[in-house]
């Protein structure tokens, strides 16, 4: 019998050698008007995937550039009908849109069959085996009843989407399952939630304050009072929104890591808010400063936090057998990219 061990995820790339890989990626992507983009994203995640490390074993991408750049041009080119047409005929553009929608469910489960076959472990690929059907219900119908419940199946909704990624993945033969229920989902959206109304509710309350303490304001002072609120309540929203994603995004990835097994494979995930939050401001602010050029530094920093907040708990590493996969296409992968689908945890 093994004895259970905890296996560290560690990554040891520097900023210093990714960001010579990165300014290459965008000086060469600029020269040949983006084609070398599907190269550029290639070497990139060569590059994490080799400076990812579990047991002394680092994973692996196969994907080529090819692959990418065909799936780019399809994309790159729904995209320039959409942008071309918009604004000379409105209904073409809105029935590109319709297409890709109605096409979103087979758009997400090409794009994660593709991101985990092109991932590789010890030699072993990865695999999503999820549906097009299944997709669908998860991404297209479920999202309706919230819109039926006036937002108040969100919770719900974000927990059978999650479900659906934690129960499709495959590593050689084993598939994963997935152990949590929908009530950490609840208590996460509705602390998020009484975040949002108790921030803007005392802003709401002190203007309110202000107005009853000053009844004989003049029409000039009051209608510069609403310019003010106004002003002050766009501040509130673009400060507080980020910290609400943050606090959702933050909390789904350990909900999403500390309920999933693959067999007696467990994961442990430690990521925190707080944490989470001092990264993306300070990679913001830094990379602001630099004129972008903290970008590949900023990457490698939230890719190191990562890591340091994930373990594996196993008896061993070993008993996996391979599994062969036919060649999937790269397509839904970059039209989910290029029209920023918010598929995953990460």
């Amino acid at each position: 019998m093994h004895s259970i061990k905890h296996y560290a995820i560690d990554f040891t790339g520097r900023g210093s050698e990714y960001f010579r890989i990165w300014i290459v990626n965008v000086a060469l992507s600029i020269i040949t008007l983006g084609i070398y983009s599907a190269w550029a994203k290639v070497r990139t995640m060569r590059w994490f995937y080799g400076h990812t490390f579990l047991d002394n074993h680092s994973f692996s991408y196969l994907a080529t550039p090819m692959q990418i750049l065909r799936g780019r041009l399809i994309a790159v080119i729904l995209l320039v009908l959409y942008v071309g047409t918009s604004k000379f005929a409105p209904l073409v553009s809105a029935l590109i849109i319709l297409a890709i929608g109605i096409a979103s469910p087979w758009i997400i489960v090409m794009a994660l069959r593709f991101g985990a076959r092109q991932s590789a472990y010890r030699g072993l690929r990865f695999n999503f085996t999820g549906t097009v059907g299944e997709a669908a219900t998860v991404y297209l119908f479920m999202p309706i009843l919230s819109v039926i419940t006036f937002g108040l199946a969100i919770p719900y909704v974000a927990y059978t989407q999650l479900k659906f990624l934690a129960t499709h993945y495959t590593y050689g033969t084993v598939t994963t399952s997935y152990s949590g229920s929908s009530k950490p989902f609840w208590k996460l959206y509705l602390l998020t939630l009484t975040f949002l109304a108790v921030v803007w509710g005392i802003m709401g309350s002190l203007i309110y304050y202000y107005i009853l303490t000053h009844p004989a304001l003049s029409p000039e002072a009051k209608k510069q009072i609403g310019v003010t609120a106004v002003s002050f309540g766009l501040l509130a929203f673009y400060i507080t929104i980020p910290i609400a994603v943050a606090i959702i995004k933050t909390q789904t990835i350990n909900l999403f890591y500390n309920h999933l097994h693959l067999e007696d494979v467990r994961f442990h995930s430690t990521q925190r808010v707080r944490d989470v939050l001092w990264i993306y401001i300070t990679n913001l602010l830094l990379i602001m400063i630099t004129l972008g050029f903290y970008t590949p530094f900023a990457s490698v920093r939230l890719a190191r936090y990562r890591s340091l907040h994930l373990e594996i708990i196993a008896a061993n590493l070993d008993e996996f057998a391979a599994q062969t996969y036919t060649t999937t296409t790269a397509v839904g992968s970059e039209i989910s990219d290029l029209f920023d689908m918010d598929i995953g945890v990460a």
